[in-house]
C-alpha cells in the first residue's frame, strides 16, 4: 500500500518568515513537462512553452494560501491554491494586463519572503477568480486593484528549485 506514513515533522529552527515577494505569471500549457526530485521538488528542466512575467509586490501586500479539501465520506483529495495580489494605481496598462489575466489559464510561481519558489496549478492551471478596482476615500486610501487567482490541484503545490527557476524565461 503506497499510504503508509513514514515521517513526522519537527519545529526546527525559528528562521521563517511569511510573505509574498513577487510573483510570475504566465501562459499555462497543458503539456508542461516537470521533472521531479527524490523530494519532489521541482529540480530539473521545465518545458513550459511560454514565458513568466514578473508581478513584483510592497511588504506584506501579497499573500499565498493553500487549503486542503478532504472529503472521508468520499475517499477524494484536492487543495485549493489562492493568490492575493494588489496593484498599486489605477492604470491604462493595469486595466489591460487585468483584462488578459481574466481572458487566460494561468500558470503562475511565487517568490516567498524565504527565498523559495512555488509553483501554483501544475497540472490544471490557474484562473483569475475575482478583482476589485478601488479609488479610496481618504488619501491614505488604496487607489489600485487587488485580484485573486486560484488553482485547484490533486496535489498541494510542489517546490520549484532556484536553479530550475533561474533557467525560465522570465520578464
Amino acid at each position: 500500500m503506497a499510504c503508509i506514513i513514514n515521517a513526522g515533522y519537527s519545529l526546527g529552527c525559528k528562521d521563517n518568515t511569511g510573505g509574498i515577494q513577487e510573483a510570475y505569471i504566465g501562459n499555462f500549457s497543458s503539456s508542461a513537462v516537470y521533472t521531479l526530485d527524490a523530494d519532489n521538488i521541482i529540480s530539473g528542466s521545465v518545458v513550459s512553452g511560454g514565458d513568466y512575467y514578473t508581478f513584483e509586490q510592497r511588504n506584506e501586500n501579497a499573500e499565498y494560501n493553500q487549503e486542503g479539501q478532504h472529503s472521508v465520506e468520499n475517499g477524494t483529495n484536492f487543495w485549493v491554491q489562492t493568490l492575493n495580489l494588489v496593484f498599486h494605481k489605477n492604470e491604462a496598462a493595469i486595466r489591460n494586463t487585468l483584462l488578459l489575466l481574466a481572458k487566460s489559464s494561468l500558470s503562475v510561481i511565487v517568490k516567498d519572503q524565504n527565498g523559495t519558489y512555488w509553483l501554483l496549478g501544475k497540472q490544471n492551471g490557474c484562473e483569475l477568480v475575482s478583482s476589485a478596482a478601488s479609488f479610496g476615500k481618504g488619501y491614505g486610501d488604496l487607489n489600485g486593484i487587488t485580484i485573486s487567482i486560484e488553482g485547484r490541484e490533486p496535489e498541494p503545490a510542489h517546490q520549484l528549485s532556484a536553479g530550475t527557476f533561474a533557467t525560465l524565461t522570465v520578464n
